[in-house]
């Protein structure tokens, strides 16, 4: 965990305000480019919606669909889930993130 880079509630307040916002149907990204080769992630995910283990199975899903699609470095992303997440499949996750970043590259 040393290469991680932390973000500070300064900075998450600049993506919030300056960055591009992306909607899904499972998620809203909001990115901004931070000049690093590495992606570093904010989750926000509230608790009405899910408890700790189904925020955390969000999370790595997430993780592992960034992770899988490459393509994407150098942002800072603010994810934000709506509750329908938590019946989607792991396709139909990735399929929705495809859509995302192909709006994002525009």
């Amino acid at each position: 965990m040393k290469n991680k880079i932390k973000l500070y509630k300064q900075e998450i307040n600049n993506i919030y305000s300056t960055g591009k916002h992306l909607r899904s149907s499972y998620v809203k990204l909001i990115t901004l480019k931070n000049g690093f080769k590495k992606n570093r992630l904010v989750f926000s995910i509230k608790k009405q919606h899910a408890n700790a283990v189904e925020r955390n199975k969000i999370k790595r899903r997430i993780k592992a669909v960034i992770h899988k699609n490459e393509q994407i470095n150098g942002f800072d992303m603010v994810i934000s889930v709506f509750p329908e997440i938590k019946t989607a499949t792991f396709a139909e996750l990735e399929e929705d993130f495809k859509k995302i970043l192909i709006k994002l590259e525009k």
